[in-house]
């Protein structure tokens, strides 16, 4: 899987965004809940699919056989939850040739991967804070960074390296704090940070 990195000890994907990718979606969570991206033709919209999200499974088919040499509808990811959900506080959208699904976990945790039997990840190395508003700019603008820019890679759109690079006004806006990514920014923003915890380690 391209740009997916490991843990050399353990052979267990490193997080991004605290979750992780597989051949069929990207994934992202916090303690409470678990965000999954699917790729899928962008000539399908919400009403062409067939999307079920139960306490211990999730299902996200097309309605119909996509090309005349098909005979079923389309899976895109079909299997057993990894833990339980709350469907009813569980939702789906679509954008621009991404599903995305919210899956509101049963009980606060992190998981190691999505589907049983896919690629887990190190949780070992997975950030316990529930919020991304309670980490530092710099952290936050990586994270938004991260995931606009695996939204973006399922749409084919520009990553947010190159919108900062682009003056054009049909550009996709940037979250917010991904403007921290301006390289020189965020050198300013970690050294801010050493700086500070010198400070607090000498006092």
């Amino acid at each position: 899987i391209a740009d997916v990195k490991y843990n050399n000890e353990n052979g267990l994907q490193i997080p991004v965004g605290n979750g992780g990718s597989t051949k069929r979606y990207t994934w992202t969570q916090t303690i409470e809940e678990c965000t999954v991206l699917i790729g899928v033709p962008k000539v399908l919209r919400g009403k062409d699919l067939d999307v079920k999200i139960t306490s211990q499974t999730l299902t996200v088919k097309s309605k119909l056989p996509l090309q005349e040499e098909e005979t079923e509808p389309r899976t895109f990811v079909e299997g057993k939850l990894v833990e339980k959900i709350r469907p009813d506080d569980s939702s789906w959208t679509m954008e621009g040739g991404v599903v995305i699904v919210t899956l509101e976990k049963s009980k606060p945790s992190f998981w190691k991967t999505v589907i049983e039997g896919d690629e887990e990840i190190d949780t070992e190395l997975v950030d316990n804070r529930r919020h991304i508003d309670e980490y530092d700019d710099a952290t936050q603008a990586k994270i938004r960074k991260i995931i606009f820019d695996q939204e973006q890679y399922h749409k084919g759109g520009p990553t947010s390296d190159e919108i900062l690079g682009q003056k054009s006004t049909t550009i996709p806006p940037l979250p917010p704090g991904v403007e921290y990514i301006d390289k020189k920014k965020l050198d300013e923003e970690e050294a801010k940070k050493k700086k500070k915890q010198n400070e607090d380690g000498s006092k």
